[in-house]
């Protein structure tokens, strides 16, 4: 993938400082980048998933296994139940 990128004065500053103190090249930098950068997402989210099962919020609740998948179906339901035109 060929990637055309404008930058502001600063980063096209940080860009040649990296690119001077590391001998990489822009094309190098940026895939490190982008390497560091997903890593750090997918840490994220697993220390969010950690943080929510340690509160005990993921499992407190009862329900069908299949919620997400039937939910449209099962709230149709509860809206008949509740508001049944006898």
């Amino acid at each position: 993938m060929r990637v055309n990128a404008r930058l502001d004065l600063e980063r096209q500053r940080k860009l040649e400082e990296i690119a001077r103190r590391t001998g990489l090249s822009v094309s190098d930098i940026l895939k490190e980048a982008i390497d560091v950068y997903h890593e750090r997402l997918a840490e994220n989210a697993a220390t969010a998933r950690r943080q929510l099962e340690r509160s005990g919020f993921i499992g407190c609740a009862d329900g069908p296994e299949d919620l997400s998948e039937t939910y449209k179906a099962q709230l149709a339901e509860s809206f008949e139940r509740k508001h049944d035109p006898r």
